[in-house]
């Protein structure tokens, strides 16, 4: 039983790592129809930017607090400046978007390898936990306090961004302005500037992300493909724009992970991809994404 329990926590704490960085994703791509697979890159900017600001300042929650904002100033910048302009110049198609998102993720690993292994020396990095979340708690298993953080900020945050996007205005702009843009252009409300805000605040959650993530898993330039494949099979799950989908998902990802590496380590290299692969035959839309539209 304390086995089970400590992989069951395990499972839920990869899950709320898994969306952190999922529902970024989810509301790009799902909301604005942007396939953004430059995340990962934002989620390497985060750990990497924490890392810069943990060795400066030696305080965890300097870097909680900062880092996210490179990636929510390069996300800013990079729809304002460059997708928004290709989309009205009609090249908003899905393999345009890939190529074009896809090229500067390996950029920014080119960029990260240059800066950090050539010239720097460094491979391998972490930030130390926190004082207070170091040790381990007794829950029926003692647990890593510092997993049990990273549960808690998931939740927080699925909550804020559920709020915010189905219970605020802004949350009803956005949608607007995905539906008809036209008529929200016409209002006197700067679409443009509501998605590029939109589209920056899914990349902060990507780079707050890589922070946490940089405290219990290593800092490599590897982190940002290795976390880009479980989080598209999330966004394909829950299905695109939703939230509680985007949970969902993230709980099914993460415990099917980590619970098949427990028990059945035969099946832990592909699991999560029979997983994808039944949702894509009996329900493509995920589970709470809306169905095709028929003519």
């Amino acid at each position: 039983m304390t086995f089970f329990l400590f992989n069951l926590l395990n499972g839920l704490q990869l899950s709320m790592l898994i969306f952190l960085m999922a529902i970024g994703l989810t509301v790009i791509f799902g909301l604005m129809d942007i396939l953004n697979l430059a995340h990962g890159a934002f989620y390497m900017a985060g750990a990497y930017f924490g890392y810069i600001v943990f060795q400066g300042t030696g305080s965890f929650w300097m870097a909680l607090v900062f880092a996210p904002m490179l990636p929510l100033i390069l996300g800013f910048l990079l729809q304002y400046f460059v997708l928004q302009p290709l989309i009205d110049r009609g090249r908003s198609a899905h393999l345009d978007m890939a190529l074009l998102t896809f090229g500067l993720l390996f950029f920014t690993i080119g960029l990260i390898d240059l800066i950090f292994f050539e010239t720097m020396g460094l491979t391998f990095m972490s930030i130390d936990k926190p004082a207070g979340l170091g040790s381990y708690v007794d829950i029926g298993t003692f647990y890593p306090s510092y997993r049990l953080f990273i549960i808690a900020v998931g939740l927080i945050v699925a909550v804020v961004v559920w709020l915010i996007l189905e219970r605020t205005v802004i949350g009803a702009v956005v949608r607007a302005g995905v539906d008809d843009r036209e008529m929200v252009r016409a209002m006197g409300v700067n679409v443009y500037a509501v998605f590029a805000s939109v589209f920056a605040l899914g990349c902060a959650l990507a780079g707050l992300a890589g922070v946490i993530a940089a405290a219990e898993l290593s800092i490599n330039i590897t982190m940002g493909v290795q976390i880009l494949i479980p989080t598209l099979v999330v966004v394909v799950l829950g299905g695109l724009g939703s939230v509680k989908g985007c949970f969902l998902g993230s709980l099914i990802v993460g415990m099917t992970e980590t619970l098949s590496q427990a028990y059945v380590p035969a099946l832990a290299l592909f699991a999560t991809y029979l997983l994808l692969a039944a949702m894509l035959i009996f329900r493509p839309q995920g589970f709470f994404g809306r169905a095709p539209k028929t003519v």
